[in-house]
């Protein structure tokens, strides 16, 4: 796993995950939502307190709520690699599971869900996300190449074109 961090200003931040086959490790955050937009391969999303894992195909987005352990995992095929595009709006924060084993053992039997469209919520962050659509156009960030540099702005084009202008509401992923 590779992860480039290159932006946290304003109560944006924003970093890009090249996949393996090797998980990130299980975590949560208390403040702030993990908004992600599959730029290569496919994704898997592990729930493990609510026995669910979501897969996100390349060019789909999902969003994960805070207090709730994930983690983000290659969907596919060994030597396959996948990569993830995140964006989190906030005051930053991330505590990591300690126990791996018990994660993985909650998500033995795991209801699996295929993709469906689901909303991403951005607050009141819209102009913002798109500035950063030119700042980064204008002025690449170094740990990028080209194609990571696209699959940047791609995924902020699509996460403020399509964003709900509204909080993450709190009971979202109770129902699936």
């Amino acid at each position: 796993m590779e992860m480039k961090e290159f932006y946290y200003e304003n109560g944006i931040r924003v970093s890009l995950f090249n996949l393996d086959h090797r998980a990130v490790p299980y975590h949560f955050h208390q403040s702030v939502s993990d908004m992600i937009y599959c730029a290569k391969g496919a994704i898997n999303i592990e729930l493990p307190d609510k026995h669910q894992i979501y897969h996100v195909p390349l060019g789909e987005v999902f969003q994960i709520p805070s207090k709730l352990k994930h983690r983000f995992a290659n969907a596919m095929e060994p030597g396959m690699p996948s990569r993830y595009v995140l964006m989190q709006l906030g005051e930053f924060d991330i505590e990591f599971v300690k126990n791996n084993k018990k994660m993985d053992a909650l998500l033995e039997g795991a209801t699996h869900f295929d993709y469906q469209q689901t909303d991403v919520y951005i607050e009141n962050r819209k102009q913002d996300i798109l500035a950063l659509v030119e700042q980064f156009a204008a002025n690449k960030p170094e740990v990028l190449d080209e194609e990571e540099l696209n699959d940047v702005l791609t995924a902020l084009k699509l996460f403020a074109t399509q964003g709900v202008e509204a909080r993450f509401p709190e009971n979202t992923l109770e129902s699936a």
